[in-house]
């Protein structure tokens, strides 16, 4: 598994890929866009791994981003999702295109506990014309290292012509 960065600029993201899964100039641009935002940056995600149809990206709870019971917020669980989703879905967009949610459906399965690491991990599940459906789920990772499942969500994401560089 390759190191956590903070995405600076779009060559850092070019640089955790291999090279049999290169990211387009384009989707690396909005892809450190996405990450370097005030929220995701206030959030503590950082890209583990992202390649096309693929993410996994990780935080740590933190007083932050917890609850009231001392757990990371749903709000913040459902946001990282949809922005896993997208990370995963722009490098097989076009140049030129982008895409935005239009329905999520999603479970909290478990809560992820202040201090743990939370990974966050999306698939492209199909990429049509008009469309991408993602699936995404979260994971806890606990003291012995193992992931445990606390949230999944499919999303569907409608692309457009829009040029946003």
């Amino acid at each position: 598994m390759q190191n956590a960065y903070p995405a600076t600029d779009p060559s850092d993201i070019q640089a955790a890929e291999t090279e049999s899964f290169p990211i387009p100039p384009h989707a690396a641009h909005l892809s450190s866009c996405l990450i370097n935002h005030p929220y995701q940056q206030f959030c503590g995600l950082k890209v583990i791994a992202q390649r096309p149809g693929f993410c996994l990206a990780r935080l740590t709870v933190t007083e932050n981003i917890d609850n009231l019971g001392h757990t990371l917020h749903g709000g913040v669980i459902y946001s990282m999702l949809d922005v896993v989703s997208m990370l995963a879905t722009l490098p097989l967009l076009d140049t030129g295109e982008y895409a935005l949610t239009t329905s999520m459906s999603s479970s909290l399965m478990s809560p992820a506990p202040l201090g743990l690491e939370v990974d966050f991990e999306a698939e492209v599940r199909r990429s049509g014309r008009t469309a991408v459906f993602t699936e995404a789920r979260a994971y806890k990772i606990k003291p012995d290292e193992t992931r445990a499942l606390i949230a999944s969500a499919l999303f569907t994401k409608s692309r457009f012509k829009r040029d946003l560089r």
